[in-house]
């Protein structure tokens, strides 16, 4: 499942340090709920486009393995506040320790050693795998073995994680945002009640978030696209005037949740 969140979605934070803060319950938000890719949409004329990359950098930096955070980003001003940051602690997370046969990390090529690829796994410990990869590649690699040297091991390269590996992020214009998706899932106060049926997701999935300056189906409206999916109100009888896009997420993926991995029916009563 992927979600959307509007490029001003920052708007009204006072601080800096409140949009950090914000961007962080966003990237956690994405990532309890095992979320592939954010998109950041972009709608209207007045897009600030140094924040909208600020933004992707941020929930990037959010989603890398803090063992290469070093070797990925480059010192930038724009990471001064990162560490404001809370830890995803997902499988790809894990500190970096003595590995172990049979372990799976992320790591990047830092050099070649003839036709094999030396990639960096954290704690000053490298991977030894076939093909000379391009230099600054991400891999995820399974340990197979030992070698003669202790900071040394060999592996080889997997196409696919075994458990959730994080997030991707990238920008679109909201006219552009169903492209490539089965079903399409626009949240707002103004939509249908989820108490006349919650849906179940189907094949690959956008959930689309409003910002605070413009819910979805405004934001349609000024560009000129019709809402073609499901608009639905995840939180009937709302108790306060709007709920924050980082709520926001919470509640409407914790829901979608539960009707794609759980019994939706009513539970049986005993005799």
């Amino acid at each position: 499942m992927d979600i959307a969140i509007p490029h001003d979605v920052l708007s009204e934070a006072p601080d800096e340090e409140s949009k950090v803060r914000k961007l962080g319950y966003i990237a956690r938000g994405a990532a309890v709920f095992r979320v592939e890719k954010v998109l950041i949409y972009t709608y209207g004329k007045d897009v600030d486009w140094d924040e909208v990359e600020e933004m992707k950098l941020l929930l990037e930096y959010a989603a890398t393995p803090p063992h290469l955070r070093k070797r990925v980003f480059k010192l930038d001003k724009r990471l001064a506040l990162a560490g404001l940051l809370p830890p995803l602690k997902i499988p790809s997370h894990l500190a970096p320790r003595q590995p172990s046969i049979g372990d799976v990390v992320e790591g990047i090529v830092e050099r070649w050693d003839g036709y094999y690829s030396l990639v960096y796994i954290g704690g000053r410990k490298y991977a030894k795998v076939p093909k000379p990869y391009p230099i600054g590649a991400r891999l995820i690699v399974k340990i197979e073995a030992e070698t003669d040297r202790p900071d040394i091991f060999r592996a080889i390269v997997l196409k696919n994680p075994p458990d959730y590996w994080g997030y991707k992020v990238e920008v679109r214009p909201f006219g552009q945002l169903a492209e490539g998706y089965d079903t399409i899932i626009y949240t707002g106060k103004e939509g249908r009640s989820i108490c006349e049926g919650l849906p179940r997701p189907i094949g690959r999935t956008l959930v689309v978030f409003g910002g605070p300056k413009a819910g979805v189906d405004e934001i349609a409206k000024m560009e000129g696209v019709e809402l073609k999916g499901l608009f639905l109100n995840f939180v009937p009888r709302q108790g306060t005037e709007t709920v924050r896009t980082e709520e926001a997420i919470f509640a409407v993926l914790a829901l979608l949740n539960y009707a794609s991995v759980c019994s939706v029916g009513k539970p049986t009563a005993k005799s």
